[in-house]
């Protein structure tokens, strides 16, 4: 298992991983076009991804958030682990080197929204040392297309 940063010129690997954890409102992917410059293009986008020998089995994207009295938080926006390798602790190192990374540039939590209803992601962030937030959280959405 190898967990690594995307980095700007990683174009490529940007769009196999949209092609295999991105269903992208359940269209064809083969049929729509993939532009990743504008996430590569942004400081505050990160992605890790985790490669074993077979390729990509797993990423772990999110944002950097600024409070306007200058608190950084990092929004761990999605994880996605490939169906073989799940249980075996890829997810667990993904959110650890997204952890470390906000860490290391400053940032003074890291948070993420699942639902009761994933125990896959309830068992991952919990594996990963993060702690349940005991406030009741509602979510509202504007749907903008």
């Amino acid at each position: 298992m190898n967990v690594r940063r995307v980095e700007s010129g990683d174009h490529d690997l940007v769009t196999q991983v949209c092609r295999l954890f991105d269903d992208l409102d359940d269209d064809d992917l083969d049929d729509v076009d993939i532009d990743p410059e504008p996430f590569l293009q942004r400081q505050e986008s990160v992605m890790f991804v985790v490669e074993d020998d077979a390729g990509v089995c797993g990423c772990v994207y999110g944002h950097e958030l600024v409070h306007p009295a200058g608190e950084r938080t990092m929004l761990l926006y999605s994880l996605d682990v490939a169906e073989h390798v799940r249980r075996r602790g890829y997810g667990v190192a993904l959110v650890n080197a997204f952890v470390d990374h906000a860490r290391a540039i400053g940032c003074t939590e890291v948070w993420v929204l699942t639902d009761d209803s994933n125990p896959a992601a309830l068992a991952t962030y919990s594996a990963a040392n993060g702690q349940r937030d005991p406030a009741d959280q509602v979510m509202f959405v504007w749907s903008l297309r």
